[in-house]
């Protein structure tokens, strides 16, 4: 009997991430049904496609339904049965950005060093793109952003940050500082990414410092959260990072 092939020991499949519908329910990934046809994928492409490009170009507030249909060769109608409304499409093609990317589909693992490299790997996916990162970033602290588009990037920016699966075994080894729940620095974590992400898009981070900016907010972060044999391990990683710091000036 064929048995499934297990990922390396600390080595984990790619993070998914919770969704839920706008009341908070969750909801399932959109899966293709024998009644859907290549024409109507090829439609949903599109229009994804177009909204990913718009958000780009100018954020959430520049984006029209009307430009987009025309961009994606499809009615205002059909934007709104697919995705009921502009909001509702912005989310999910915010959700189809993360799932293209290479780091979306790479190992996550539970060891601090590999995590720690990983970020190398964040960085080459923010610069790629460094017009969708900027509206990203600016959407997440927008004072009028939806919940729904606030939910997808604080998931995706979890997914790809790649520390559930260090912060799952620090929960089980019993390091994390105690009254903290996993959900409230999960946001937390999300949070201060998101907040480097922002200095850069406003230039106060530069391209070459991004990669160490993003390394030194999780293990501030880390250190803060965590006692015991984790917390000794981030000191030694922030350590290393220090000095490196001070080798490169």
């Amino acid at each position: 009997m064929p048995t499934r092939s297990k990922a390396p020991t600390g080595e984990q499949p790619p993070a998914t991430f919770s969704r839920t519908s706008p009341d908070g329910a969750p909801r399932k990934a959109a899966q293709r049904g024998r009644y859907i046809s290549d024409s109507i994928l090829a439609r949903r492409r599109r229009m994804l496609e177009a909204a990913k490009q718009m958000i780009a170009e100018g954020g959430a507030e520049a984006f029209t339904i009307r430009e987009m249909g025309r961009r994606a060769k499809v009615s205002v109608t059909t934007i709104y049965a697919t995705y009921g409304d502009k909001l509702g499409l912005i989310a999910a093609a915010i959700e189809d950005y993360y799932q293209s990317l290479p780091l979306a589909r790479a190992p996550q693992s539970t060891s601090l060093s590999a995590l720690l490299t990983s970020k190398d790997r964040v960085r080459e996916a923010i610069l790629a793109d460094r017009p969708y990162a900027r509206h990203y970033a600016e959407l997440y602290f927008s004072r009028s952003v939806d919940p729904r588009i606030y939910n997808v990037i604080r998931d995706t920016s979890t997914a790809s940050g790649g520390h559930l699966p260090w912060l799952h075994k620090v929960v089980r080894d019993g390091d994390l500082v105690p009254g903290l729940s996993l959900d409230y620095v999960t946001t937390l974590f999300a949070n201060h990414r998101l907040l480097v992400l922002h200095d850069w898009a406003h230039e106060r981070v530069s391209d070459d410092e991004l990669g160490t900016a993003l390394k030194m907010s999780f293990l501030v972060l880390a250190r803060a959260i965590t006692r015991g044999p984790s917390q000794a391990q981030v000191d030694a990683e922030l350590k290393k990072l220090l000095r490196t710091q001070v080798a490169a000036r």
